[in-house]
């Protein structure tokens, strides 16, 4: 837990490369691994950019071999780190599968507020309309189960 507190810390006072090396040695030295560092590490990734996408998709086949792709946490920081590194289509692509059940887990996991917001953002990134993607992704289903969830009748039909 301390060395993840570290390498967060790192992450947050502007030495993101410091904050990876940390994480790289808690990998090398077999230090157990959660929710909270992946999600620490992929923010750390997001907040550089693009030129860190190859460590990001490191990153993300760990968490795929250690099973925390069924975390809706790690899952949003995940899709964060794919829209912030340049590859938004990746950040819809893992929606659909997370809500679809079809992880390599095979979990459904169930998004969450965040889960949309990030997904909203990433088609805000791509350049097309909400209307476009909703032909090809499933993100208008997601709003409007979202407005169903919170009785929202008249926002939902405008969706």
């Amino acid at each position: 837990a301390v060395v993840s507190t570290q390498s967060t810390g790192y992450g947050n006072c502007g030495e993101p490369n410091k904050s990876i090396e940390m994480y790289d040695q808690m990998i090398a030295n077999n230090i157990t691994l959660d929710e909270i560092t992946f999600a620490s590490v992929l923010l750390v990734i997001s907040n550089i950019g693009p030129s860190a996408l190859e460590k990001g998709k490191q990153i993300h086949q760990q968490i795929t071999q250690l099973k925390f792709d069924s975390n809706v946490k790690v899952i949003n920081s995940l899709i964060q780190m794919y829209t912030k590194c340049g590859e938004p289509i990746k950040s819809i692509e893992m929606h659909d599968q997370m809500i679809a059940g079809s992880s390599p887990s095979n979990w459904s996991i169930t998004e969450d507020e965040v889960t949309l917001i990030l997904v909203l953002n990433a088609c805000a990134h791509i350049g097309n309309t909400l209307e476009q993607f909703a032909q090809k992704f499933k993100v208008l289903k997601s709003l409007r189960d979202m407005y169903r969830k919170f009785d929202k009748t008249d926002e939902k039909t405008e969706v």
